[in-house]
């Protein structure tokens, strides 16, 4: 199963910019797999905003999000470990800009 999202912060420049639309793929369970992945969870803060951040690491109940842009990213170098059940997905296709598209790996 398949879900959209667009990405609207600055956080994973120069991969990802502002407006890039994504093709995100479910992930029903966070594991070593995902490292070096981007992916898409819930901000353990509030579970109505999306982040869009590569997988650091994974330790069983909880997992690490860290953003490309370091000085513009509220990650878990900030927010601390991402409980297990707010991850949604991995990124797996840029649809637009068109000239920009493809395959994310």
């Amino acid at each position: 199963m398949f879900f959209l999202v667009v990405v609207s912060g600055v956080s994973m420049v120069p991969m990802l910019a502002p407006g890039d639309r994504l093709l995100v793929r479910r992930v029903r369970h966070p594991s070593d797999k995902l490292v070096g992945r981007i992916v898409v969870a819930r901000d353990p803060r509030d579970d109505g905003i999306l982040v869009i951040k590569r997988f650091a690491s994974f330790n069983g109940d909880s997992f690490a999000l860290i953003g490309d842009n370091s000085g513009a990213s509220t990650d878990s170098r900030t927010l601390g470990s991402f409980p297990s059940n707010t991850l949604l997905g991995q990124v797996v296709y840029r649809y637009f800009p068109v000239n920009a598209a493809g395959r994310i790996r």
